[in-house]
């Protein structure tokens, strides 16, 4: 009965989504026109020349960053076999346009309709299917059953609010769906149990631990981060902190916190989505704060205070280049973003206290007192001071969330021995 609700409901949001989709398609496409041709491929039509490799889904920028060590190791373990990588969303496409390692062909999934599933599977013949974390796509799924194409959820994560909107409104339906796939790699104990009381058997499920905890540090980075320090002098000398993937009203926090800093400190403002770049430049306008931006190409000068990095893909810079790095979305109740990234590069973190998306990941971190966590703007601008004004305790706080990082290292090695009996 559910699937029948499922089927019947998307195909009478048919014309609304599809009309939707080009009118996103068309204004991405004016706006890059490197990207494919997003509005024939979100219907199953696409022009591969890639067939029988492997198909993996990585929904966002992120997911695909920390699908990067297994994209470098599939290709060194089956180099006979391509690899095609999919998202869903117009903003991602963007976002991992020039991102993709050699070799690899870029498409849009599909929308999760049998039609346009189907005649994708049937251009694109692929070996075996990835979905990265928990994306659901019911019809993807049973296509691929029934094409024989073994599929697998990689990274995957499942939080107790999830799995009980699941189990309330996908019901037996949902759960015989997921039981269908080849296996479900989970990131945390926490994950495999949501699973298990959402009804999926338990030999279905694997645990891997998170993708992210194996996370590839770019060889060149280091020279990149010496570039902006020869091309920014005014620099040397300053705390610098980075807050990163900030969301709305978020920003305003941020600066109240830099205001309780030193003068002599700078701050490196991440902004979450690129659209939102223009509104965080105006906020710095209206409060009269001496600002540079990333795309002017200026260099910081001795009043600078804030450095807005209104650009995409260099979020590992400014974690190299900082002393501290708070993580956005977590002073505002979005839910936390991935702190692994600045602790990998032994840089101190700081969250804020709604971080509900990751709970098993910060869970992991506050057990080993990898990451601080701050309840509001005074509490950060705190911290920040006490780290400013304490090396000592600084590099503690940094080593104790390198070293969290490096404990939990390992999925990747887990998941390429388990992939061996589906690709060997």
């Amino acid at each position: 009965m559910r699937g029948f609700l499922y089927q019947t409901l998307i195909h009478l949001a048919l014309p609304a989504v599809a009309l939707l989709s080009w009118r996103k398609c068309r204004q991405a496409k004016r706006q890059n026109t490197h990207l494919p041709d997003c509005f024939a491929e979100k219907f199953g039509q696409i022009h591969s020349q890639q067939r029988n490799g492997i198909l993996i889904h990585a929904v966002s920028l992120g997911e695909t960053r920390s699908i990067q060590p297994l994209l470098s190791a599939l290709q060194q373990r089956y180099p006979h076999l391509p690899i095609t990588l999919t998202n869903g969303s117009v903003r991602g496409a963007k976002q991992l346009a020039g991102t993709l390692p050699k070799n690899i062909e870029h498409h849009f999934l599909p929308l999760d309709y049998p039609f346009a599933v189907n005649a994708f599977l049937a251009k694109l013949q692929p070996k075996l299917i990835f979905v990265v974390e928990t994306e659901i796509w019911p019809n993807l799924i049973r296509s691929a059953a029934q094409h024989k194409i073994p599929m697998v959820m990689v990274n995957a994560r499942l939080k107790a609010s999830s799995m009980h909107a699941y189990r309330k409104f996908g019901g037996a339906w949902l759960t015989d769906c997921l039981d269908s796939l080849a296996w479900i790699g989970c990131q945390f104990p926490s994950d495999a149990a949501h699973f298990q009381q959402l009804g999926v058997n338990p030999n279905t499920l694997k645990l891997h631990g998170n993708l992210k905890f194996d996370l590839a540090i770019p060889p060149q980075l280091p020279k990149q981060a010496q570039q902006w320090r020869s091309a920014n002098p005014d620099s040397r000398g300053k705390f610098i902190w980075v807050a990163a993937s900030t969301h709305e009203n978020e920003e305003t926090l941020m600066l109240q916190a830099h205001s309780h800093l030193a003068p002599d400190s700078l701050l490196i403002l991440v902004p979450r989505q690129a659209d939102r770049f223009a509104e965080v430049e105006r906020l710095l306008q209206q409060q009269k704060i001496a600002y540079v931006t990333r795309s002017s190409g200026k260099p910081i000068q001795p009043a600078t205070q804030v450095y807005l990095a209104d650009s995409v893909g260099e979020m590992l810079l400014w974690f190299t280049l900082a002393d501290v790095a708070f993580v956005g979305g977590s002073l505002v109740p979005f839910g936390g973003h991935n702190i692994l990234e600045p602790a990998a590069l032994k840089t101190a973190v700081i969250s804020g206290k709604w971080h509900h998306n990751l709970q098993a990941l910060y869970d992991a971190m506050r057990a080993e007192n990898g990451v601080v966590i701050v309840d509001c703007a005074e509490q950060l601008a705190k911290h920040l001071n006490v780290f400013a004004s304490h090396p000592n305790r600084l590099a503690e706080q940094a080593e104790r969330g390198y070293a969290a990082f490096q404990k939990h290292s390992g999925a990747l090695q887990r998941l390429l021995d388990d992939l061996a009996a589906l690709l060997d």
